[in-house]
This record gives C-alpha cells, structure tokens and sequence, in this order.
C-alpha cells in the first residue's frame, strides 16, 4: 500500500469527494499504476481518502492510501500524470490503510478577507452557536482550537472527524459578527491522532 499527501488547488478545489476520487483513479490508470479491487459483487479499487473537504476549500494537506503493488517512484508518475491542482507531495509505502478519515483530528486553515477582531475575547467565550448545514443549533467553542492573525490574514486550527468543524461555516459566522467577507481559505496542515506517516 502505498498513503501520500497531496494538493487540491488551481480549481480542483471545485472537485467534489466523490469527483476527486474518481480523478484519483483515473490519474493512477494513466499513469499504469495498477490499484487492487474489493472483493464481492461491487468491486471498487481500494482508494481511502481523508474526510471530505467543502467544495471551494483549497488544501495543500490532502491525505490518501491506495493498495497497489507500485514500487516505483510514486511521486514522479504520479504527477507526470495529474491534473495541475492535484500533485503528490510526498509519499510512502505502509502496511494498512491509514484511514485518515479517522485519525486525522484536527485541521489548521488560513483565509483572507476577515477583518482584525478581537481573538482572545473570540477565545474567552465559553459557547458560540451556530446553525449548521441541516439547520441545527451547534455550539462550535469546543471545536474551535486555535485563532490568530498572521500578517493580513487570518489562521485557525478546528477540530476534525468527530468533532469536524468546516472552516467555511466559521469564516461564515466571523464575518457574521464582524464583517468583511472570507475568501481564499486554505487547509494548510493536518494533524493525526498517531502522527504523520512519514
């Protein structure tokens, strides 16, 4: 098997999940990277994406596991072969599937467009509710772990998995209560509950 970090920028951040596998797939067929199927009536190449990432969310901390015999340069064929925002930034050979979608825990994020507020009363707050994407009432507090001004932008590290808070709902709720209007948000780290796998 082998797991990789890669991108998601110069428009495949409009890729949806699914689409994006499915450009991973046909990225590794080009590239003659053979992929090994699941068994059963269904069979699909085994291809493990990290949790989904909102559609318009550019990333440069992408995470994949494909069960493939490749033992080549993964990186190099890769890439000769992908579309311009998709590019491997490194990978390796693992025993298992990493299963990103679950021990990736939080996500550090950076956007423009949010104007200087105060953070640490930002912080101070014990609750912030919100109306999330179903219309619920959520207090997003506890997912909120990191806020600071870096240079003319803005970069917060939420949680991820179970406790996910997508970075554009709370760029929503910032510019909500303090104006201006978030653009340009980029996932820029990933952190694992067992570290990194390389």
């Amino acid at each position: 098997m082998i797991a990789f970090k890669f991108t998601k920028t110069y428009g495949a951040e409009y890729i949806s999940h699914l689409d994006l596998l499915r450009h991973i797939y046909r990225t590794l067929r080009r590239a003659g990277i053979p992929v090994n199927y699941s068994g059963g009536f269904h069979k699909h190449p085994r291809i493990f994406l990290n949790n989904p990432l909102g559609t318009g969310i550019k990333s440069v901390a992408e995470y994949a596991t494909i069960d493939t015999p490749f033992d080549g340069d993964f990186a190099g064929v890769f890439n000769a072969h992908s579309p311009a925002g998709i590019k491997c930034l490194k990978w390796a050979h693992v025993k298992d599937n990493q299963n990103y979608a679950n021990c990736i825990v939080k996500c550090t994020y950076s956007a423009e467009g949010i104007p200087p507020f105060d953070i640490a009363a930002l912080l101070a707050r014990e609750s912030i509710e919100i109306t999330d994407m179903r219309g619920r009432k959520v207090d997003i507090r506890p997912r909120i772990y990191a806020v600071e001004r870096q240079d003319d932008g803005l970069v917060f590290t939420l949680g991820c998995g179970e406790n996910n808070l997508r970075p554009d709902l709370f760029c929503d709720y910032l510019c909500s209560v303090y104006g201006g209007r978030a653009k340009n948000i980029t996932k820029t780290a990933s952190e694992m509950s067992g570290g990194e796998f390389v």
